[in-house]
Formats: C-alpha cells, sequence, structure tokens
C-alpha cells in the first residue's frame, strides 16, 4: 500500500511539474513618455498627450507568440488608466511563430494583426481620426485626416509606435524577472 501511495504522490508531482512547465511565458517591456519623445510616429500626440507605451510577449508552448503594443494613458503594469479628461487606447496585437534558444528569441514575421486605436479627448477635436480592424481583412489604419493610411503589421519590426516595416523578424532577449530587452530586426536575406 505504501508502494502505491508513493507511486500516486510520483506521479501527481510529475504532472505539477510538467504543468508548470507548459505555461505560457510573459515577458513586458514599459516605455515612459520621456523615452518615447521623437521615437514613435504621432510623436506630437503621443508626448504632448503624456501617454506611455506598454509592450507584452506572450511565449505559447506551442510555438506561437501574441505580441501586444499598448500606447495610451497606461502604467507599468499595462493598467489603462481613466485620468480626467479621458483616457487613450492604442492597441496592435499581433500573431506569429517564434524560435527560442535559452535567453534568446526571435519572432517571426508576424501572421495577423488585430488593432484598434482609440484617441479619446483628440477626436472631437478633429486632431485623429479612431480606427479598428485586422490585417487579414485589409483594414487600414488611418491618419487624422485619412489622407494617408498605414498597413497595421508595419508596426511590429520597431520595438515602439512606429509604422516601420514587418518584413523582417525581431530579436530579443528574455529575461528571468519577465522583462526583455529589444535586440533589433533580425537580419534577413531580403535586406
Amino acid at each position: 500500500m505504501k508502494k502505491f501511495a508513493a507511486m500516486i504522490l510520483a506521479l501527481v508531482l510529475t504532472l505539477a511539474c510538467v504543468s508548470v512547465l507548459a505555461e505560457d511565458a510573459v515577458y513586458s517591456r514599459f516605455y515612459t513618455t520621456e523615452e518615447l519623445a521623437g521615437e514613435t510616429d504621432f510623436n506630437g500626440f503621443v508626448t504632448g498627450c503624456g501617454l506611455s507605451e506598454y509592450n507584452a510577449i506572450v511565449l505559447k508552448d506551442d510555438g506561437t507568440y501574441e505580441y501586444t503594443k499598448l500606447i495610451g494613458t497606461v502604467d507599468a503594469e499595462g493598467t489603462i488608466l481613466e485620468p480626467e479628461g479621458g483616457s487613450y487606447v492604442i492597441r496592435y496585437v499581433f500573431t506569429g511563430t517564434y524560435t527560442k534558444d535559452g535567453d534568446q528569441v526571435t519572432l517571426n514575421v508576424p501572421e495577423e494583426c488585430v488593432f484598434s486605436e482609440d484617441w479619446g479627448p483628440l477626436v472631437p477635436l478633429g486632431y485623429m481620426h479612431n480606427c479598428e480592424g485586422s490585417a487579414s481583412n485589409g483594414d487600414r489604419v488611418s491618419n487624422y485626416d485619412e489622407t494617408q493610411s498605414f498597413d497595421p503589421l508595419d508596426c511590429f519590426s520597431h520595438p515602439l509606435y512606429k509604422f516601420d516595416g514587418h518584413d523582417t523578424p525581431v530579436s530579443i532577449t528574455v529575461n528571468a524577472d519577465g522583462s526583455y530587452t529589444y535586440n533589433a530586426a533580425a537580419s534577413s536575406d531580403d535586406d
């Protein structure tokens, strides 16, 4: 009976360890308004409104990732704040596959991007335009007067809110504390 109980206990502990190892890994990075200054698209609005950026990368155990860029009135944990006067919420969620070697991760070119831009108090003033959609549906991100539009996937390769292309994988270093360091757009044979 003791051997049977010991085997059951060993099985339970083994399953518990496997389930811990199989959990998705989440890494995040926060950028203050000062760090965004001069670095993003629509930078006058981004920094003038005191926005910040919280990026989170979920590495799933099936080899896929979900990379979220959240720009707006957010705190260092990615919580959307509701300041007096209204909030700003600009969100891009990229999905695709990744490769990992130790702490080095390559996010391959995204297969999809779902986005929404809510420029809050700037919209009724006519300074910006809200939009949402997905790359797979052919939806585009448009500027304030809708004279220009951007492929939402083009916000992928740059570490911040910037339409800088999506044809190159991104290389990051993941850290034990749950943060990550953006290394660069990985090399591509197309460059």
